[in-house]
């Protein structure tokens, strides 16, 4: 809830030139997003936050990546281990407004950044394409 409020605190995600959307469930039209809708917001958005939860690596994390959205995670060497090292990710190292304001900026000043990770993850998903074919041989 600290991201939350601190972002709140920094002009709210309308500041960021976004929007952030409170849910309390998945896929439930009432309390929630249903999944397409929630597809078509992360589709839309140049950036997704991706916050660690139970585990660092999210499905949100994903979820991005596959309609070449900008995720931003946590800084962590766990992204080394699963990405390969020199992967084009952003990361932040606090949830903080200051820290998320920073990498995007830092980001859009490269006009060539979302292409580069758009090509970087085609790469890395027919790496595993690769890996697997050989691990059934």
């Amino acid at each position: 809830m600290a991201m939350i409020d601190d972002v709140a605190a920094g002009g709210g995600a309308e500041a960021l030139g976004g929007r952030m959307i409170l849910t309390h469930s998945f896929d439930d039209p009432i309390h929630g997003l249903v999944v397409g809708r929630y597809r078509d917001l992360v589709a839309s958005s140049k950036f997704t936050f991706c916050p660690e939860g139970v585990h660092v690596e999210s499905y949100r994390l994903w979820e991005a990546l596959e309609v070449s959205s900008i995720p931003i995670t946590t800084c962590d060497s766990y992204f080394e281990g699963l990405l390969g090292h020199g992967h084009p990710l952003p990361c932040v190292h606090d949830w903080t407004w200051s820290a998320l304001q920073a990498t995007m900026e830092l980001v859009e000043n490269d006009s060539d950044y979302a292409c580069k990770v758009v090509s970087w993850y085609q790469e890395y998903r027919l790496s595993l394409v690769h890996k697997l074919r050989r691990a059934l041989m």
